[in-house]
């Protein structure tokens, strides 16, 4: 495989282990242990939780850098590019270092199978430790007890927001899901939750591990205006913090969690107010209800796919309504909850395009229909994502906004149809 390339390589980790999903740490601590990976001085960050998690790590990632740093970041899923899971400075890796990655788990996992998942995990921390990252920011992919990245030692852990998402993986209530998330704490080093009303399990296990918590809302809070918004601890507060435009209102507790990790929480990770200022500044992420102007059209684009990212994205479109029209192409995962989410968002929606990716992984567009067809939804049409926005461009005023929502795979499609966008991803 060592001539192979990226492409080819993924093919290749797809048909190394059985199954795509297979939870447990002995396979990937076993491989990491064989190539020193966990043996790292490189300060290790992990944040783990349902939504917010890729709003958390972005914030941190440019506030790092602004400091004049060397954040590594891993992150998934990916929208165009794998590259994009593994970042230093904000940039996603090249081709060629991920090669080497890949070929130095290959020769070091012998008899042990990976999971795709497993295998980018730790071509994650290959690269880092290849590029001197300090810190690491690892996204728990899921849950995070038995997580691949649960295999490096944290040296702070942040859960974001607890929501009713994986059941089948992670348990049927939040307290129990918030057991897995927890799994990524370590004993005596800070704890960050940014989740407002949080299960009491968060609690409880800092206190078993005697690890300080730093709780929102308790410990730190924050306030939101329409431009700025303010942080503020027992020891420090920051007003008029720049805003990126990705975070809802109801989401500001992710930035101020993110705040929180540099600013008192351990440290070894704290940076002075300008470079948390001008981080905040230059933050971005891509498809977490992202604007794209298309000449005169508006369009965003949201990788939401539960409840609680649905609603954040209906708070967003009541900002946005204006006096015009919103249009929503949609798409959905199998296994997420599709009439609950039609009926958060039909309320906000006066059009709707069922969005067909053909994938099998995806509610089918009948599925779809008929449960805009109970809601009483205008359907304005249906096909995949270049037909929905000649559609949408056809159907569009003044003051209108065009949305793209369901998941990963729907923002993805639309970024392929939209070639400025790839551009602005730096991935096209």
């Amino acid at each position: 495989m060592s001539e192979s390339s990226l492409e080819q390589w993924l093919d290749h980790l797809e048909t190394v282990h059985p199954s795509r999903i297979d939870l447990g740490l002995g396979r990937v601590t076993a491989v990491a242990d064989r190539m020193g990976l966990r043996d790292t001085k490189a300060r290790v960050m992990i944040v783990a939780g349902t939504n917010g998690k890729g709003s958390t790590v972005a914030c941190l990632e440019a506030m790092f850098e602004a400091a004049g740093q060397r954040p590594g970041s891993y992150t998934s899923p990916h929208l165009l590019r794998f590259n994009e899971r593994i970042r230093v400075n904000q940039a996603p890796m090249a081709d060629a270092l991920i090669l080497r990655a890949f070929a130095a788990i290959e020769s070091a996992r012998a008899e042990i199978t990976l999971t795709y998942f497993e295998f980018a995990t730790l071509a994650a921390a290959w690269c880092f430790r290849e590029q001197g990252a300090d810190p690491w920011i690892l996204e728990v992919g899921l849950g995070g007890r038995l997580d691949a990245t649960n295999c490096f030692d944290a040296d702070l852990a942040i859960v974001t927001a607890i929501g009713l998402d994986h059941m089948e993986w992670l348990g049927n209530t939040r307290e129990a899901i918030a057991g897995e998330k927890m799994g990524v704490a370590r004993p005596g080093c800070p704890i960050i939750c940014s989740d407002s009303a949080p299960p009491q399990h968060i609690a409880e296990r800092a206190a078993e591990l005697k690890s300080p918590l730093w709780q929102f809302g308790h410990h730190f809070a924050a306030q939101v205006s329409e431009e700025h918004w303010q942080w503020a601890s027992a020891n420090q507060h920051y007003s008029h913090l720049p805003r990126p435009d990705w975070i809802a209102d109801a989401a500001i507790a992710n930035a101020a969690g993110a705040v929180m990790a540099v600013s008192g929480a351990h440290s070894d990770l704290y940076l002075d107010e300008s470079a948390v200022r001008s981080g905040l500044a230059q933050a971005r992420l891509v498809g977490r209800q992202q604007m794209i102007v298309d000449g005169t059209k508006r369009w965003m684009f949201d990788v939401g796919h539960n409840p609680a990212a649905i609603t954040l994205l209906v708070e967003r479109l009541a900002r946005e309504r204006c006096d015009g029209k919103i249009r929503l192409a949609f798409g959905l995962m199998q296994r997420k909850p599709l009439q609950e989410l039609i009926e958060k968002l039909t309320k906000l929606v006066d059009e709707w395009f069922i969005l067909d990716l053909n994938e099998s992984s995806m509610h089918s567009p009948q599925s779809i229909r008929d449960a805009l067809v109970q809601v009483g939804a205008f359907i304005v049409g249906e096909g995949d994502a270049a037909t929905a926005k000649k559609v949408f461009n056809a159907r569009s005023k003044a003051m209108d906004l065009s949305v793209a929502v369901g998941s990963f795979k729907v923002v993805e499609a639309f970024m392929r149809v939209d070639a400025d966008a790839c551009n602005r991803l730096g991935t096209g």
